[in-house]
């Protein structure tokens, strides 16, 4: 390559030995210098789930923004960390005073937003949230590598995956499972492929809509709920901190609290349900500890 170029070289020689010496240093420099000069310093994330995991892979000196959610105990598994990190809200006006290097989007993120982004030179990357933890390992392996750290990612998904073996070794040597029913306000439940009926079943229980069957979120009745007899009710997520509305008023029927004074009652918070990920193996690990507290009297 360099005898082609040299042709064209004008017959100087200051000017043909700057070009030897451009040459040999870029043939002696090391390319870890190149590479690491691409990882990105300053990246923005426009999703509360890719906020949870750019929180969890690098440091925050690294991060540019996060959504105004990531800092919100009530929603955010990461609350604490986010906490003085720059909020942006969604819009390029917030963006583009922060100046990032790499922004993280989610699929359902404003495609107005993320094409003005590209348009004015920004690397957006749109990475799809997983819906299960086996696609949750491929997500973070990926976001991993777009920010620079493979190796911390690789560490995440090891603990996430020998947290999981206890759980599944613990639930292998239990009885046999007992029966589980998600309801929440206007009678919704979860069936198959909903990441809430992974979490119930991971930690052996039945889970009553997949046993309907429904697949993903559907209605049940407060009598198919009482007839059924769960062994274990898991409440609407938001009924903790935010059951006033005309459509949790369900919480009050008496039959209801009939039956949760002979059921297990157990809460699962937005933060770890609204995301999958590690938060999502401690919801797992909630539901163990509800069998591990032993059968509640009939």
């Amino acid at each position: 390559m360099i005898a082609a170029v040299l042709p064209m070289i004008p017959p100087r020689p200051n000017v043909l030995l700057h070009f030897l010496l451009v040459i040999a240093c870029l043939l002696c420099s090391p390319f870890p210098a190149y590479a690491s000069a691409l990882v990105p310093q300053r990246i923005a994330s426009l999703n509360l789930c890719t906020d949870q995991l750019l929180l969890m892979l690098v440091p925050r000196t690294r991060i540019a923004s996060v959504t105004d959610w990531a800092a919100r105990p009530d929603s955010s598994y990461m609350a604490a960390a986010a906490q003085g990190i720059p909020a942006n809200h969604g819009s390029v006006e917030t963006v583009l005073p922060q100046n990032p290097d790499l922004i993280l989007a989610g699929e359902y993120t404003d495609v107005t937003l993320l094409q003005s982004l590209q348009r004015l030179g920004y690397r957006v990357e749109t990475v799809s949230v997983p819906q299960n933890l086996a696609q949750a390992r491929a997500y973070i392996l990926h976001v991993g590598e777009l920010v620079g750290a493979e190796a911390a990612a690789q560490r995440l998904v090891a603990a996430m995956d020998r947290r999981l073996r206890r759980i599944d070794a613990a639930v292998a040597g239990a009885q046999t499972s007992e029966l589980a029913a998600v309801y929440a306000p206007n009678g919704m439940t979860v069936g198959r492929g909903a990441v809430l009926t992974e979490i119930i079943e991971r930690a052996g229980w039945r889970n009553l809509g997949s046993e309907l069957p429904m697949r993903g979120y559907g209605q049940i009745s407060l009598e198919q709920l009482l007839a059924a007899q769960p062994r274990l009710l898991v409440l609407d997520i938001t009924t903790a901190s935010r059951g006033d509305s005309i459509a949790h008023s369900y919480l009050a029927h008496p039959a209801l609290t009939a039956l949760k004074q002979r059921t297990r009652t157990v809460v699962i918070p937005p933060t770890l349900s609204e995301c999958v990920g590690p938060n999502t193996v401690d919801a797992i690990e909630l539901l163990v500890a509800q069998r591990e507290l032993g059968a509640m009297p009939r």
